[in-house]
């Protein structure tokens, strides 16, 4: 069997190979299988895609088209051992026989002539893009023109346009660039020399007198050009011919050189050299035949076609039985007595093919009868002789072309021509309709021309599988076999082709779906295009009703698991019609509420109206945001009443269907209960506000009102306020005798006393431990305040009774007024915890003013910024690190980067003695860009000495102040590239008061940090007043938990109960959870029942110098080292 493997294997040049390689093999017995590469016959450029081996077990030889297969494919067959030979195109990378036509003698040829008509400037016109013929042309006229003693000129070439037909002007104006046009042109093909002839006419340029051209190829186009094209003929079917011979000598042991093997060629003489046709020299009249084919082309397509029915392939076919037609009529009268009994065959077969896809065929006999008297008028005017024998001449062509048809059969080939029409028509119906019908059958088939077919689809696992086969006897044509590519077309049908059939395959592929191949066996005639057009129709047809089957089948699967999940859901569904107003609620939207299924009507109504009025307006503009194209998907947290008239929050969640214009028709939905959640998310708002042992407002809450008051100043200058600190004298005594336990409910005691003391205006806060804070408004008599504080403390020092005992406490408190003139915050914390350590200076229950005599720490502080920019300028600074551990295996897998100030006189600083004061003066900018680069180098170094640290990372915390820097990121990159460091080595760490401040803008910034590659930490986690709903938008990989909390956990079972909740809520939102300040083992092991997978703390390292740290690093990779491993 010979396979023949084309983008198209029909039409006027696959059509022609095709012919050629079925005479070759039917001449030697063989068979023919035609694999068709591109869907639906379309003719682009080189199909790389196609890697299916179709038939290969069965293919004995390959003859190959140009354009149809990559060389990776033909190499991978030609490894089979099995010969392969190309046609008009010579593969790289593949050593074959290629059969192409002699373009060496042809050009030659075209350029002897030239040189004969006395030309000697001769320019050579190639074509862009170019391909292996256009080379070997070029080369061959390079070499004549040398050979005749001329100089050659470099390629000019003409370039192929979108609308598939070449532009010559470019190439006149490359030619006029030289000085002067050339005496004549060599053209690689026929259409570039006529799209050149064209350019140079529309210039005004002469063709030949001023310019000679000659083209190459002789397509049917070439002989009715203006002027008749002078060419070089080819045959392709000479060229299938050749190549199916020469597969099939290599197949039969006899020995075939590989390159190239030239099919001749023939020098074509007409007008456009400058010569004179053959037919004009024996005539005077300067008109030649050539003149006569364009109305014999109207007259015979007129005859059998009618005027409507004249295609562009129709109008091909008629062309080319002209041209045979004109040569037979010409060659007779000048060459009477020479053979032309193949000139006579062609012309036949010619007119043939033409006439036979018409109900009219004998129509031609007239016509052809006309073009003989034409042509002898032309040729031998007056002799009747010649006439008459050139009349007998067209009716014998135009009997042998007809011969099949006889005038008593004319109408039944009319209504043949229409039974034809009907049954294909019914095919595509059949195809497109189908009903209840399976197309994968092929019963569609029963009626054609088609005596078989199979059909094989590829299955999920990308096999091949058969699917249907026609004929099938009694059965139904369906099959389900798997096949191997390399089997399809079945083998087994082998013994039922006739020798004159051919099999087809076709890819049942379009529009990027491909499902398959369909095979056709008959006996097809390669020249007649609209039956393989009718084939490609049927393969585009069947792959769009299979993508209709899938569409509906993932449609059906999707409505089921659809259908499924909203019964299993716990949201409630709902889905509404815009246009008709209708609502469908699911049963589960209606239980949400606490109603059975029939007690909710299916309208708008029945939600909107539930909605809490507070929240009516969020859900209106939510609504009608999305709805205007704003929103591209609604969602909305509101209350809906339920049906014992409570309130649930609930989320709602929609997208819209809409029309071509883009109007909304739909809105399908979904709504889920939260109140629990919110319920969870107040109660951390509030822990995270208020002090979880006395439930006063805690150090964030506090600050937060304090910045309140600030503020107010500023807009009112004659409004005052007090920042008070009380600390309690003779605690410790009491929680370290009786226990934590009285402590907690002395200071709870003492809570109550506070703020049952204090209006409702001030705030009473704990600040921790033994601390408490008041923040008193509207101060009117800043003297008597102090008064009013020692009053305060009278009532905190009431004895109270603890374990059956009686216990006194005392207080010490240190005042700061706004009229003091600070205006931060921590100015006035700090100056009122200056005054309040005055005061325990002074003793028990006293009580200090700040004032003018304090103002030594504000000095300090002016100091505390002098060195730190001393500290800078030096480089005083070092990084100390404290190892982050896994709860399980006490692995270290990072460390904390945490800043230490080696100050000059008094040593290594910590953190909070310089920190403070450097966030307030802007030194934590130069401070955190030395850190970021410090903390790389090291990574760095770890990286290189310590096995396995790429595991690890390393944290560094950003203050406020340098997460807003916009250098922040031009300084990591900077480092990281510097010390050539992957982004996954590095951490961030920012609280959650930093991200809160300004949460949109915020989270944009976190998320470029994290496209970046850097992985992001909240710190302190629980101190700050972020929510669940906001927590979840955050791209952060883990949540450090704060030591606070921790170090709480074994006396408050709240706290206790928070940690758990902050680890578990952490582990749902697929973050890690690292707790701070681990420092017993107690510690650990509560964190480790509620789940926590990550620590940091005293218990397992303090903060270590770099040396330290490696050492600590290289210990513990020595201990995994010499583990023993399962």
């Amino acid at each position: 069997m010979v396979g023949f493997i084309a983008p198209n294997v029909h039409g006027y040049f696959f059509g022609s190979v095709l012919t050629g390689v079925i005479d070759a093999a039917t001449a030697r017995g063989a068979r023919i299988v035609a694999v068709q590469t591109h869907d639906a016959g379309l003719l682009d450029f080189e199909d790389d895609h196609f890697w299916a081996q179709l038939g290969w077990d069965h293919i004995d030889a390959l003859v190959v088209a140009p354009a149809a297969v990559s060389t990776a494919y033909l190499q991978a067959f030609a490894a089979t051992g099995k010969p392969v030979v190309t046609v008009n195109q010579v593969s790289s990378g593949l050593d074959c026989p290629t059969v192409v036509p002699d373009n060496d003698a042809g050009v030659r040829a075209a350029l002897d002539h030239l040189v004969e008509h006395g030309h000697t400037d001769i320019a050579f016109v190639g074509r862009s893009p170019a391909n292996a013929d256009d080379a070997i042309r070029y080369e061959a006229y390079r070499t004549a023109m040398l050979a005749h003693g001329l100089v050659p000129t470099e390629v000019v070439p003409v370039p192929w346009l979108l609308d598939e037909t070449y532009d010559g002007a470019p190439a006149v104006r490359l030619l006029r660039e030289r000085g002067a046009l050339p005496q004549a042109v060599v053209a690689c093909t026929d259409a570039t020399a006529m799209a050149l002839i064209e350019a140079l006419t529309a210039e005004g340029v002469v063709v030949p007198d001023d310019v000679a051209v000659v083209g190459f190829d002789d397509i049917a186009e070439a002989a009715e050009h203006r002027p008749p094209l002078t060419t070089v003929a080819q045959s392709f079917s000479q060229a299938g011919s050749t190549a199916c011979e020469l597969a099939l000598q290599a197949l039969g042991g006899t020995p075939v050189a590989r390159g190239l093997h030239c099919v001749p060629v023939e020098f074509v003489v007409r007008e456009s050299c400058g010569c004179r046709t053959v037919e004009t020299r024996i005539d005077e009249d300067p008109g030649d035949l050539s003149s006569l084919g364009a109305p014999f082309v109207r007259d015979l397509g007129g005859a059998l076609f009618g005027e409507q029915g004249m295609t562009a392939t129709r109008q091909d076919g008629l062309r080319v039985a002209t041209q045979h037609l004109l040569t037979l009529f010409g060659r007779s009268l000048l060459a009477p007595e020479a053979d032309l009994t193949a000139v006579e065959k062609s012309a036949a077969d010619a007119l043939r093919r033409v006439a036979g896809r018409t109900s009219s065929p004998l129509n031609a006999v007239a016509a052809v009868r006309r073009l003989a008297d034409a042509v002898a008028a032309r040729l031998a005017p007056g002799d009747a002789p010649a006439a008459a024998a050139l009349d007998r001449r067209g009716v014998d062509v135009t009997s042998r072309a007809l011969e099949s048809h006889r005038p008593h059969v004319s109408g039944a080939v009319v209504n043949q021509h229409v039974e034809v029409q009907r049954r294909y028509h019914r095919v595509s119906t059949e195809l497109v309709r189908r009903q209840d019908r399976d197309v994968r059958s092929l019963t569609w088939l029963r009626g054609t021309d088609v005596p078989r077919g199979c059909l094989a689809l590829w299955d999920d696992a990308r096999e091949l599988r058969i699917v249907g086969v026609y004929p099938d006897g009694e059965g139904d044509g369906r099959r389900d076999e798997p096949c191997d590519v390399r089997a399809f077309p079945l083998a087994s049908c082998d013994d039922q082709v006739s020798p004159d059939e051919l099999t087809l395959v076709v890819p049942v592929r379009f529009e990027g779906s491909d499902h398959g191949f369909l095979a056709l066996t008959g006996p097809f005639d390669v020249m007649e295009e609209s039956v393989f057009e009718r084939f490609n129709h049927w393969a585009v047809l069947l792959a769009v009703a299979l993508d209709q089957d899938r569409a509906v089948e993932a449609l059906r699967v999707s409505e089921e698991r659809y259908a499924l999940a909203a019964e299993a859901a716990n949201d409630g569904m709902w889905d509404w019609d815009l246009e008709t107003g209708a609502v469908y609620y699911s049963a589960r939207w209606k239980a949400l509420l606490g109603y059975r299924d029939h007690e909710i009507e299916g309208t708008s109504h029945e939600w909107l109206s539930r909605v809490h009025p507070a929240d009516r307006g969020a859900v209106d503009r939510a609504l009608a945001h999305h709805l205007d194209g704003r929103d591209p998907a609604m969602e909305v947290e509101y209350r809906l009443r339920t049906a014992d008239g409570s309130y649930r929050w609930m989320i709602t969640s929609a997208l819209s269907v809409r029309d071509a214009d883009g109007t909304a028709t739909r809105l399908v939905g979904s709504m889920t209960d939260v109140t629990e959640r919110k319920q969870l998310e107040d109660q951390l708002r509030h822990d995270a506000h208020y002090d979880l042992l006395t439930g006063l407002p805690n150090r964030a809450l506090f600050l937060e009102r304090l910045n309140q008051s600030i503020l107010r100043t500023r807009r009112h200058p004659d409004y005052r306020f007090a920042v008070i600190f009380l600390d309690l004298d003779g605690f410790k005594v009491v929680n370290d005798s009786l226990g934590h336990q009285v402590g907690d409910e002395l200071l709870i005691e003492v809570a109550a006393r506070l703020s049952s003391e204090v209006r409702a205006t001030d705030t009473v806060s704990r600040f921790g431990g033994d601390e408490f804070a008041l923040l008193v408004d509207d101060v009117k008599d800043v003297a008597g305040l102090p008064d009013v504080v020692r009053r305060l403390l009278s009532v905190v020092s009431v004895p109270v009774v603890l374990e059956d005992r009686t216990r006194t406490v005392s207080a010490a408190a240190g005042i700061a007024v706004s009229a003091s003139g600070y205006d931060t915050a921590d100015e006035y914390l700090r100056d009122a915890d200056t005054a309040m350590y005055r005061a325990k200076a002074e003793g028990p229950g006293a009580v200090v003013l700040f004032d003018t005599a304090m103002h030594a720490r504000a000095m300090a502080r002016l100091q505390m910024e002098s060195a730190l920019d001393q500290g800078i300028a030096e480089d005083e600074f070092e990084l100390f690190y404290q190892p982050i551990v896994r709860m399980d295996t006490r692995q270290i897998v990072g460390m904390e980067a945490l800043i230490r100030w080696r100050h000059p006189q008094r040593g290594l600083v910590a953190p909070n003695d310089f920190l403070p004061v450097a966030e307030a003066t802007g030194h934590t900018r130069p401070i955190g860009q030395w850190t970021i680069g410090e903390a790389c180098r090291q990574i760095r170094e770890w990286l290189d000495v310590v096995p396995g640290f790429e595991a690890c990372t390393v944290s560094v915390n950003l203050s406020n102040r340098q997460f807003w820097d916009p250098d922040l990121r031009p300084t990591l990159r900077s480092a990281l590239d510097r010390y050539a460091v992957p982004t996954s080595s590095i951490v961030f760490e920012v609280t959650e008061g930093v991200i809160m401040d300004n949460q949109d803008v915020a989270v944009s910034f976190l998320h470029q940090l994290r496209e970046e590659g850097v992985e992001l930490h909240v710190d302190d986690f629980g101190t700050g007043h972020s929510s669940l709903s906001s927590l979840h938008e955050l791209p952060v990989g883990a949540l450090k938990i704060d030591r606070s909390f921790v170090q709480r956990m074994q006396t408050s079972p709240r706290s206790h109960e928070l940690v758990g909740l902050m680890v578990t809520m952490g582990t749902r939102f697929g973050l890690d959870v690292i707790a701070e300040g681990i420092e017993t083992e107690e510690e650990a092991a509560a964190l480790s029942r509620l789940g926590c997978p990550y620590a940091q703390g005293y218990l397992f390292s303090r903060p270590l110098p770099a040396t330290e740290a490696t050492a600590l690093l290289l210990a513990q990779t020595a201990v995994t080292a010499s583990s023993p491993r399962e």
